[in-house]
């Protein structure tokens, strides 16, 4: 086994660990710890290296590859966190994604995630009997950036743990990239 493979070995396991403590705590507490993401980040971003050096041909599997990665899962979700739609442990579980595996596959995997997410969002709505509703309010606020969407802070909110929606969507990424293999 080449060290590259060892390399993605243990990112594929450290990408596994970090989903499932973060869609747990996600789910138990409502929280995504910073003791999980960042060192997933730091371990990532040196994986990179140790997979291929600075920059190479395969630029995803680098310390370039990663650091975009790193970057795009963090300021894709730092928008949606602007918005307050998520909150901070989501971005930097994002951004731990991206430093793990790199780019483009956090683009694929956010993709996932947001499809994922949605129709939790949708299956909620339609839990508590709140979808005409809810799809107003979202149409609204897309179309026009303003609004009133809920406080995610707020109990009365419909809230779903997208720490959750980001595992899922995170792992079906990776399932439909190394099925192929």
């Amino acid at each position: 086994m080449h060290p590259e493979q060892v390399f993605q070995a243990v990112a594929a396991g450290l990408l596994l660990l970090t989903l499932v403590v973060s869609a747990t705590t996600d789910v138990l507490k409502r929280k995504i710890y910073n003791v999980v993401t960042y060192p997933a980040i730091g371990l990532g971003l040196a994986l990179g290296f140790g997979i291929g050096g600075v920059g190479t041909s395969a630029w995803g599997h680098s310390l370039l590859g990663h650091l975009t990665g790193f970057g795009l899962g963090f300021a894709l979700l730092f928008f949606v966190y602007w918005s307050r739609a998520v909150g901070g442990g989501e971005v930097k579980l994002a951004a731990a994604i991206g430093a793990l595996y790199g780019f483009p596959f956090i683009v694929t995997a956010l993709f996932w995630s947001s499809l994922i997410g949605a129709l939790m969002a949708i299956w909620v709505l339609i839990w508590r009997a709140r979808l005409v509703e809810g799809l107003w309010r979202s149409v609204r606020y897309a179309t026009t950036l303003r609004g009133d969407l809920p406080d995610r802070d707020d109990p009365a909110a419909i809230a779903i743990p997208y720490g959750v929606a980001l595992a899922f969507g995170t792992t079906l990424a990776w399932f439909l990239e190394e099925l192929p293999r």
